[in-house]
């Protein structure tokens, strides 16, 4: 019985982007093997590190929660799009989705696109109800 070969990759002139596409590929299976200090599955993670490419970069938004067309602060309604069981108040679920208000005018209800790269909050966008503009 013939053996097939195990892996062959070709590359041709001016590949040099799959070439390094294949780097990267292999250093995410290199670095998803690392060990963990104390939890993983036989103390090894299955997973790479999650990092966040736009971090530090300059980013802008078209519509954020809590603000008009206009700039202005404005109460508005969001829910968070997770699945599952509601851990919290009952209170502020709607068909089983963790609802909240936003407002630019308040630092702990603000949800600026600034947060969707500073590693912290999270950043939450218009309700559709807010029409086409703001989908």
């Amino acid at each position: 019985m013939a053996r097939r070969p195990a892996v062959r990759i070709t590359f041709h002139a001016g590949d040099s982007f799959a070439r390094i596409v294949l780097v990267l590929w292999s250093l995410v299976c290199v670095v998803s093997g690392q060990e963990l200090p104390s939890s993983g599955v036989n103390g090894f993670s299955l997973h790479p590190p999650y990092f966040n490419l736009a971090e530090g970069t300059k980013i802008t938004a078209t519509a954020t929660c809590g603000e008009d067309e206009n700039g202005r602060a404005i109460q508005d309604l969001y829910c968070k799009l997770v699945g599952g069981p509601v851990s919290g108040d009952p209170s502020q679920t709607i068909q089983g989705q963790y609802c909240d208000t936003c407002t630019m005018g308040d630092s702990n209800r603000a949800h600026p696109i600034t947060n969707a790269i500073d590693g912290g909050r999270g950043r939450a966008r218009p309700s559709p109800a807010g029409g086409r503009a703001w989908t």
